[in-house]
């Protein structure tokens, strides 16, 4: 949003983003997460260094190192004390630690940064090391004679690799035993941190959670708007797909340690709280791993434990391009690709509260149900029905505004989605500027007011622009409202009176079936609109003469 309407400030972005939702909710469909813009702000106190993992491997002193690791070739990835540390001019200072490498001979930084009485920057005065790592636990120093009047306070970076401005280099360091103070000669100085030995106390910590944004988003779109589900988003979870996964880490602890449990612990707990008694408890649902293949159960069953154990009632959530008895047990609602649902196993597992939804992506193609441009328009119409008669009670898209790659496009230049139908691959190991392809209008919904990105531009404060396929789902979640109308018709007939009219419900039932003239599967289905419009109004007839029965 902020790239397509060339927006500048957090206020345009929030009133754009607001419109935007206020279409989706006009068109029955939830965002997946409208609570972007206000997220809960997590701090953990009593823990003394950002950015790294404390760990066991093999420390310089105690029980754990500090763990630094550079996987990113566009950013310096870094480790920091957690506050700025007072000092006093002309006094001689020595911040002194010991590192060891991963790689023999890889290069690091350590950097002393300082501020004004202003807390403004001051980099003339910074003093900043580059050493050449061992594998070995070395001792290193960075001396400092006397920092000048205008520096107040200092704080400490510890980079596992070369900092340079691109911030290409890649590589894995460990930190243990810091110090920093004033100094009368080398080695004499006093300590000024906490925790510089890295031997953290978390019984000593804990979990605060400022949630002055997130109620603010919460009470806009939960309860103002209603969207009924939002992907809670969580600090500290593991992450993966398919592709590649990686464990979670919360306040600098892996997860699989005790010291992660009982901080996770306290966290979700806090949240399940405040979701509850605010009246928002149900409605997440959290989506942290995405289609796993048979090779990821192990780690996905661990992790949906772990939260279970830590807030039982929290909604868990999976997608399964690969669904089975395996996988299917882990989580509150199994969202699977629409061409692998098997309503058996709906029917027999929905009984005990599981939830299933389906969802639509890249795949498959034709002829199956889609939702790329170029294929029948009954496809997203027939959706819903197809859902509602296999047992399904959620929908899913992975992107309704798909309008650029960032691996085929670079930023200030990015697609056109009015000139330029297809979606192309992102992420998944693509290499930057290897061009692949989803499909024409894959997670591509509406569209951005600004129809040449390259040379407009004009600032577009307003809503998007709706696809003719987004007009369809409407129709297709609209023709689901009808049928559950008609099957709650039912229900109540039949509890209301057991002498009820066993023709109008026998009919009534007939109606609800849906024949195979409509559909048989996701790939045998009608083309022609008409006999759905016709159908559609087979069920308004039956609700009505039900509810004049009454």
């Amino acid at each position: 949003m902020r790239l397509y309407h060339n927006l500048e400030t957090r206020d345009e972005l929030e009133r754009v983003a607001d419109l935007y939702y206020q279409n989706l909710r006009d068109h029955r469909v939830a965002p997946r997460d409208p609570l972007e813009l206000y997220p809960m702000k997590v701090k953990v106190s009593g823990i003394c260094w950002l950015g790294g993992e404390f760990t066991g491997d093999k420390p310089h002193s105690g029980s754990r190192a500090l763990k630094a690791e550079d996987t990113s070739v566009s950013e310096n990835r870094e480790i920091t004390y957690e506050g700025r540390i007072p000092v006093a001019p002309n006094v001689p200072y020595e911040l002194a630690w010991y590192a060891r490498t991963e790689a023999a001979g890889q290069r690091y930084t350590a950097l002393i940064q300082c501020y004004n009485a202003e807390g403004e920057f001051e980099p003339p005065w910074n003093r900043l090391k580059v050493v050449e790592g061992s594998l070995d636990w070395k001792r290193e120093t960075i001396e400092v004679s006397g920092f000048a009047p205008d520096v107040r306070t200092v704080s400490l970076h510890l980079f596992p690799t070369f900092r340079d401005t691109q911030g290409t280099a890649t590589g894995t360091a460990y930190f243990d035993d810091v110090s920093f103070g004033p100094a009368a000669g080398p080695g004499t100085a006093a300590n000024l941190l906490r925790g510089g030995d890295m031997e953290m106390d978390v019984s000593a910590m804990s979990v605060d959670i400022d949630w002055s944004e997130f109620d603010r988003g919460a009470k806009r779109y939960l309860d103002e708007l209603g969207f009924n589900s939002f992907d809670l988003r969580l600090e500290g979870l593991g992450s993966g797909s398919f592709y590649s996964r990686k464990l979670g880490l919360f306040a600098g602890f892996l997860q699989g340690t005790p010291e992660y449990q009982s901080l996770m612990s306290r966290y979700l707990g806090e949240v399940e709280r405040h979701l509850a008694k605010n009246g928002w408890l149900g409605k997440e649902y959290i989506y942290w791993f995405d289609e796993p293949d048979p090779k990821d159960y192990p780690f996905v069953r661990q992790g949906m434990i772990d939260i279970r154990k830590a807030a039982p009632r929290l909604t868990r959530f999976i997608t399964e391009h690969r669904p089975g008895p395996d996988i299917m047990d882990v989580s509150e609602i199994s969202c699977t690709i629409f061409h692998r649902v098997d309503p058996k196993v709906v029917a027999e597992l929905s009984p005990g509260g599981r939830q299933f939804w389906s969802y639509l992506c890249t795949g498959p193609k034709a002829p199956w149900i889609t939702l790329f441009i170029d294929h029948p328009a009954t496809n997203l119409r027939l959706w819903p029905w197809m859902s509602f008669k296999f047992g399904l009670t959620g929908f899913l898209v992975w992107e309704a505004m798909h309008w650029t790659s960032g691996d085929v496009f670079p930023e200030n230049r990015p697609q056109n989605p009015w000139t330029d139908p297809m979606s192309y691959t992102s992420g998944y190991g693509t290499p930057y500027g290897e061009v692949k392809y989803w499909g024409n209008g894959d997670g591509r919904f509406i569209y951005p007011p600004n129809r040449n990105v390259a040379t407009d531009r004009a600032k577009y404060l307003c809503g998007p622009v709706n696809s003719v396929r987004w007009e369809i789902l409407r129709d297709g979640l609209e023709d689901y409202e009808y049928l559950w109308l008609l099957d709650a018709a039912i229900k109540e007939a039949t509890n209301r009176s057991p002498r009820a009219d066993s023709t109008l419900l026998t009919r009534c039932r007939q109606v609800l079936a849906i024949p195979p003239a409509l559909f048989v599967s996701g790939q045998e289905y009608t083309k022609d609109p008409r006999a759905i419009l016709d159908y559609r109004k087979k069920i308004a007839a039956a609700i009505e003469e039900l509810t004049a029965a009454k």
